[in-house]
Order: structure tokens, then C-alpha cells, then sequence
């Protein structure tokens, strides 16, 4: 048998956290200057309030933290065994539907946070194995923070500037 090799994709860490750090800026303009009022008010994707998304978007961003650090101690992380996204999600906004705007807010920016810190943390390696984590099927690790958080908050930035056009804010 052949000994396996790791095929790596040159991604580099770096430019990892600046494209997590491009899409937050993304996802910041597009609710720059809107009124808490406005962050509460229904329909910004679906029936969810801009506030409701960003208490999904931070859910997320914590399991991927979570996922991260489990990658790095040879753990399945729970996040690759979450069989139905509507279903998750709908747990995760009734969890966080009744918390406050300010709650939600600090929790958004803190999860990001440590979510930056994790990536910078992590061995680049680790990052760019598509054969290290059989979990990920192909795929390396960098691929689930592109789409866990990078690719995630850039598609609800562009549906708050939508939102924001149809409502006239």
C-alpha cells in the first residue's frame, strides 16, 4: 500500500483571519446606523430581526470555536454531526429570541473574538490537511471556517442591505 500523503492548499493563516475580518466589517456596515429599534424589528431574513440574526450568526461562530478546539484534541466536533440546519437553527432562535439586544450584541462580538484568537492559535498545518480530520471528508479544516463564518456572514450581509432597501432604512 502506498504510503498516504497530505495534499496541501496553499491557504495561509493569515489569510484566513483577514477574510474573517473582511466579512465581519461586511456584515458591520450593513447594520451601521441602525436604530435598536430597527435591530428588532421583524423580517430582515425571513421573520427573523436583525438582532435574531446576529444571535444565529454568533450560535454558529461558537460551535465553530468549539469545533476548532476539538479538532486540535483529536475530537469529532458536534458541529459536522448537525444532521438538519433549519431544525438547529430554529432551536437556536428560540433559545435566543426573548434575550436582549445587548446580550446578543456582546455575545456576537465576544464569540468573534475568541474565534479570531483560535485561528491564530491553531498550527497552519492543521488548517490546510484535507486528509488530517476524517470528519471533515476531504476537506480541510480552513474550509469549515470559510463556511461556518466567513461565507455565513457575508450571505447575511448582503440579506440585511437587501432588507434595508425594501424597508427604506
Amino acid at each position: 500500500m502506498p504510503e498516504r500523503r497530505a495534499i496541501i492548499r496553499t491557504v495561509r493563516k493569515q489569510d484566513i483571519i483577514s477574510e474573517i475580518e473582511s466579512a465581519r466589517a461586511e456584515l458591520l456596515g450593513a447594520i451601521d446606523g441602525l436604530t435598536p429599534e430597527q435591530m428588532r424589528m421583524p423580517g430582515a431574513v425571513g421573520i427573523w430581526s436583525v438582532k435574531d440574526v446576529l444571535a444565529h450568526l454568533a450560535a454558529w461562530e461558537s460551535e465553530l470555536v468549539t469545533a476548532l478546539n476539538q479538532a486540535q484534541n483529536r475530537q469529532r466536533p458536534p458541529l459536522v454531526d448537525i444532521e438538519d440546519l433549519y431544525e438547529w437553527n430554529e432551536e437556536q432562535y428560540h433559545e435566543n429570541v426573548r434575550r436582549s439586544l445587548d446580550a446578543v450584541a456582546a455575545d456576537f462580538a465576544g464569540v468573534h473574538r475568541v474565534l479570531l484568537t483560535s485561528v491564530q492559535d491553531i498550527d497552519a498545518r492543521m488548517l490546510t490537511d484535507n486528509r488530517r480530520f476524517d470528519w471533515m471528508e476531504g476537506e480541510p479544516l480552513w474550509y469549515l471556517i470559510e463556511e461556518t463564518a466567513i461565507l455565513h456572514e457575508r450571505e447575511h450581509a448582503e440579506d440585511i442591505l437587501q432588507w434595508r432597501e425594501r424597508e427604506g432604512l
